[in-house]
């Protein structure tokens, strides 16, 4: 996602932009495109441009209990500080101290590159576990069935195993105390 911000450099501090997003983007090394949308606003700081941004997409994957495939929503909240490369009016190369080597930067034609910032947000903002819903079984862990279309009758009680040979006694159905 690029956008020419030429003239926003040349102007003072504290000068915006707007932009409303749907375009595409590759949210993984090597993954295609896929459509992003959402909102982008930029402001003229003292050494470059504040980029504060909410974008959403969808991917696809899979569902962590059931493993089905799934489309997952993700929601952005980027924001960064993109410095130049050069100077807008002179073209002179610009340095910036070493604590500034892991900022965004503006390149020399004056095009922002907001791919990097989606691929790393994309990346912290995605569940660790993506669900198809919030109520899905799963699978059972011992035939593999798919628990939201059948019940198995495997046997899911957990035995303490430092019963050890005595659970072989212990019947497949759970004490009943009563």
């Amino acid at each position: 996602m690029y956008f020419n911000v030429s003239q926003l450099l040349k102007e003072r501090s504290g000068s915006t932009r707007s932009y409303d997003v749907n375009d595409f983007a590759s949210l993984r090394e090597g993954a295609p495109m896929t459509p992003i949308s959402g909102t982008v606003k930029m402001m003229r700081t003292d050494a470059g441009i504040w980029v504060s941004a909410q974008l959403e997409t969808y991917f696809d994957c899979e569902c962590s209990r059931c493993v089905r495939e799934m489309e997952q929503f993700v929601r952005m909240e980027i924001e960064e500080e993109y410095l130049p490369e050069v100077d807008v009016t002179t073209g002179a190369r610009l340095n910036f101290p070493d604590e500034l080597a892991d900022n965004f930067y503006i390149d020399q034609t004056h095009m922002l590159d907001m791919s990097e910032a989606i691929r790393q947000y994309f990346g912290l903002s995605m569940p660790f576990s993506p669900l198809c819903r919030e109520e899905c079984k799963g699978l059972c862990l011992t035939c593999g069935a798919d628990l939201n279309d059948t019940d198995c009758s495997c046997d899911n009680v957990i035995r303490d195993p430092r019963w050890g040979a005595l659970l072989a006694f212990a019947s497949p159905q759970e004490p009943n105390y009563n």
